[in-house]
C-alpha cells in the first residue's frame, strides 16, 4: 500500500515537471508575424532617413523659411544658441561662407537633440540653392562646412506646336521656361522671335538635372530644330576639340551666328518700324522714322546688336539716354531713350556682341518705355529687319567632315521625332502634412 502512495506521488512530481517545460518552451517561441499589430512591424523596419549627408532620424528636425532682413543671429538666438557660440561661427565660418549672402526665403533647417532641459540644436543647415548647402556644427565642436546634394543628370527629348508664344507653350506643357530663353538665344540671329506665328514648331535634345526628383536646371542643349513658316532652322551644339567650348552650327556646318543679332531686347515687342513717314505720338507731325521701337518694362537690359567700340555714350534732350556703337568701317548702331547708361558703358569701350549697355526707359522725347534702336549703313540710315547679314567665325575646314559625320546620326534622329503636345508631366501627389508640422517651429518629422 506504502508503494502504491509512493508510486503515484511520483508520477504527480513528473508531470507538473513535463508540463512546467512545455509552457517555458511555448514562451521562448517568437511571435508569429502574422500576429504583429502593423504599426508595431512598421517601426522595426522602419529605415533612418538622410539628407545634407546625416542621419536626420537622430534629430528632432526644426524646418525655418529667412525672413526679409533676417540675419544669421537672429535665426540662431530664436533656438537659444549663445551669443558666444553664434560670434565664433561668424568669425571662423568667413572663409567658407559670407553670411551676409543669406537671402530671404531660403530655407534653413536645425537639427535638435531632445533632452530633460527641451531641445539643444547640434546643427543647422542652411541652404544657398537646390543643389548647395552650408552646415554650421553646434555642437561641442563648432566648425563649418559645404555640402552638395546629389544631383541626377537625365537626357530629355521634348516637342511642341506653338499655339501662343514658345513661353507660354514650355509652360503649359510642364517643360521649364528656362528652354525659351535658350532657344532664342540659339536661333538669335536666325529665327525672328517678334514674328513668330501659331503653329510654329520645334525639336529640342538637351540634358536637366534633378535633386530628388525636382528639376534644379537645364544643362546643355546638344541638338534643336525651330520650324518658323514652314522652314526648319537645324543647331547642333560642337567642340572642336577638348580644349575649346563648343558653339553651334547649321545643318552644314554654318555658325549660327550672324554679325548682328536681330534685336536689342528680349521677349520684346516691336511698337514702331522704321518709316519713311510716320506721325510721331508727340510732336503730332508726319515725319521720318529712322528706327525700329522696341517696347519693353521700365529697366529690360539692352543689349549690343554686335562686337564693337562705343562711340557715343551721354544724354540729349530728344534722344535721352543713349549708346552709340561703330562695329566696323560699314555699320554703326545706336540705342535711344534709355533709363540708364550700363555701368562702364563709355566712349572708347570695346563691347561684346549681348553686352548689356543700358536699360530700357523713356527719357527723351519717348510716350512709354522703349529702345529706339538705329543702324547705319555705310554712313546712311536703314532699316535693319531688311539688311541681309552674313554668318560670322565660320568652322574651319578641318573640322568640317568630323562635325558632319557626328551630326549626320542626331539629325536623323530629330527628324525622326514627330511633332505633337508634350504629355504632361505627372503632379507629385500631395499628402496631409498637417499633423506632421509643430505650431511654433515648423517641426517636420518625415517625407524628406
Amino acid at each position: 500500500m506504502r508503494k502504491s502512495y509512493v508510486l503515484v506521488v511520483l508520477l504527480v512530481v513528473v508531470c507538473i515537471a513535463l508540463a512546467g517545460l512545455l509552457m517555458k518552451s511555448r514562451m521562448q517561441q517568437p511571435v508569429a508575424a502574422t500576429n504583429a499589430k502593423p504599426g508595431l512591424l512598421a517601426a522595426v523596419v522602419a529605415k533612418p532617413i538622410f539628407k545634407y549627408g546625416l542621419n536626420l532620424s537622430d534629430f528632432k528636425v526644426l524646418k525655418h523659411v529667412v525672413k526679409q532682413n533676417e540675419i544669421f543671429a537672429d535665426i540662431l538666438m530664436q533656438y537659444n544658441v549663445t551669443y558666444q557660440t553664434i560670434d565664433f561661427l561668424a568669425h571662423e565660418s568667413k572663409s567658407i561662407f559670407n553670411l551676409n549672402k543669406m537671402k530671404a526665403g531660403n530655407n534653413c533647417t536645425v537639427l535638435c537633440e531632445k533632452t530633460n532641459n527641451g531641445l539643444v540644436p547640434k546643427k543647422l543647415v542652411y541652404e544657398e540653392d537646390k543643389v548647395n548647402y552650408v552646415v554650421f556644427n553646434l555642437d561641442d565642436s563648432l566648425y563649418t562646412y559645404r555640402g552638395q546634394n546629389k544631383v541626377e543628370r537625365k537626357h530629355q527629348e521634348v516637342n511642341g506646336v506653338i499655339n501662343s508664344s514658345l513661353y507660354e507653350t514650355l509652360e503649359s506643357n510642364n517643360m521649364s521656361p528656362t528652354l525659351a530663353v535658350r532657344l532664342s538665344e540659339i536661333f538669335a540671329w536666325t529665327v525672328d522671335f517678334y514674328k513668330i506665328q501659331q503653329g510654329d514648331k520645334f525639336k529640342v535634345v538637351y540634358d536637366e538635372d534633378f535633386v530628388n526628383g525636382e528639376s534644379v536646371g537645364i544643362g546643355e542643349i546638344s541638338s534643336a530644330v525651330f520650324n518658323s513658316s514652314g522652314k526648319d532652322f537645324y543647331a547642333f551644339y560642337y567642340a572642336k576639340d577638348a580644349a575649346h567650348e563648343g558653339d553651334y552650327y547649321d545643318e552644314n556646318g554654318n555658325s549660327m551666328k550672324k554679325e548682328f543679332l536681330k534685336a536689342p531686347v528680349k521677349f520684346s515687342r516691336i511698337s514702331s518700324h522704321y518709316s519713311l513717314n510716320r506721325f510721331h505720338p508727340v510732336t503730332k507731325e508726319w515725319k521720318a522714322h529712322l528706327g525700329t521701337d522696341y517696347a519693353a518694362p521700365f529697366g529690360t537690359p539692352i543689349m549690343a546688336t554686335a562686337d564693337g567700340i562705343v562711340e557715343d555714350a551721354c544724354f540729349k534732350i530728344y534722344n535721352g539716354n543713349y549708346v552709340k556703337i561703330r562695329h566696323n568701317g560699314q555699320y554703326k548702331t545706336q540705342y535711344l531713350h534709355m533709363s540708364k547708361i550700363g555701368k562702364g558703358i563709355h566712349p572708347g569701350v570695346r563691347v561684346k556682341q549681348g553686352e548689356i549697355i543700358g536699360y530700357i526707359g523713356a527719357t527723351g522725347l519717348a510716350t512709354g518705355p522703349h529702345v529706339c534702336y538705329r543702324f547705319w549703313k555705310d554712313g546712311q540710315q536703314v532699316d535693319p529687319l531688311k539688311q541681309k547679314l552674313t554668318f560670322s567665325d565660320p568652322m574651319p575646314a578641318k573640322y568640317k567632315a568630323d562635325f558632319l559625320a557626328k551630326t549626320k546620326a542626331t539629325k536623323q534622329r530629330m527628324d525622326a521625332i514627330v511633332y505633337q503636345a508634350p504629355k504632361p508631366r505627372a503632379e507629385k501627389a500631395v499628402e496631409d502634412v498637417a499633423d506632421n508640422y509643430d505650431s511654433k517651429y515648423t517641426l517636420l518629422r518625415k517625407d524628406f
